[in-house]
């Protein structure tokens, strides 16, 4: 199970649903929940949105879920319309390299995203 899942399936918990529940509001089937919370299947992106209206979450249970499902990613895509050639060089650069980098770039690397407000 995902870091996700374990979210999802905590918030289903503590509002005493069963899988059934959760997955006939948000219009999708019983296994298909189960299979984002077993991270089996990719989550939604607007389930996360769709989770903070139904359930009106806080924000901190908000970036809880967001972080969760970051950690719980094995793959991302970007978009790259609208964009420089230069951005799309350096995004694609860090993609096959970002694994090669030591604690100390990727702490500088996170420290410089922070000030510009990317998380």
């Amino acid at each position: 199970m995902t870091e996700f899942g374990k979210e999802l399936r905590k918030l289903r918990i503590d509002r005493g649903e069963i899988l059934k529940d959760m997955a006939d509001k948000y219009g999708v089937t019983s296994s298909y929940l189960s299979a984002i919370e077993c991270g089996k299947r990719s989550i939604p992106e607007k389930m996360i949105p769709w989770l903070k209206e139904e359930y009106g979450l806080t924000g901190a249970q908000v970036r809880r879920l967001e972080e969760a499902r970051d950690r719980s990613l094995q793959e991302v895509s970007i978009q790259f319309d609208g964009v420089s050639d230069e951005q799309r060089d350096v995004a694609l650069k860090f993609a096959r390299t970002f694994k090669d980098l030591t604690p100390e770039q990727t702490k500088a690397i996170e420290e410089f995203l922070n000030k510009k407000g990317a998380f």
